[in-house]
C-alpha cells in the first residue's frame, strides 16, 4: 500500500455540511470524495469542472496567461510590491523570485 499523507483545510460550515450529505448519499465518505477530485486532477492534469461563475475579465486573463501576452515577470518580490504599490515591508523583500 501506498504511503498516506494528511491534509488540513478550512472551509465554509454550510457548504461542508450540504457537500458531506451529498457525499453521504453517494455512499462515499469525505476522505474518499477529496482523493477522487486529486486522482482527477493528477490523471486530467485540469480541475475536473467547468467553472462557470467566470468573468470575461478573468477569462481574458486566463487566455493572455496561458499565451503569455501582456505578461509582466519580476526577479524579485520587492518590485512586485513596488508595482502593486505595497508598501510595507515583507520578509520576501530581499529574496529572489527565481526569475
Amino acid at each position: 500500500m501506498k504511503e498516506k499523507e494528511s491534509i488540513t483545510i478550512s472551509i465554509e460550515s454550510d457548504l461542508k455540511k450540504i457537500a458531506e450529505e451529498m457525499f453521504e448519499q453517494f455512499g462515499m465518505t469525505k476522505n474518499e470524495a477529496i482523493e477522487l477530485f486529486y486522482r482527477q486532477v493528477a490523471l486530467t492534469k485540469k480541475i475536473p469542472f467547468v467553472r462557470r461563475n467566470m468573468n470575461q475579465e478573468t477569462i481574458q486573463t486566463m487566455q493572455e496567461l496561458k499565451s503569455k501576452e501582456n505578461l509582466t515577470t519580476y526577479d524579485k518580490f520587492a518590485d512586485l510590491r513596488q508595482d502593486l504599490g505595497v508598501l510595507s515591508k515583507s520578509p520576501f523583500d530581499k529574496g529572489d523570485l527565481g526569475g
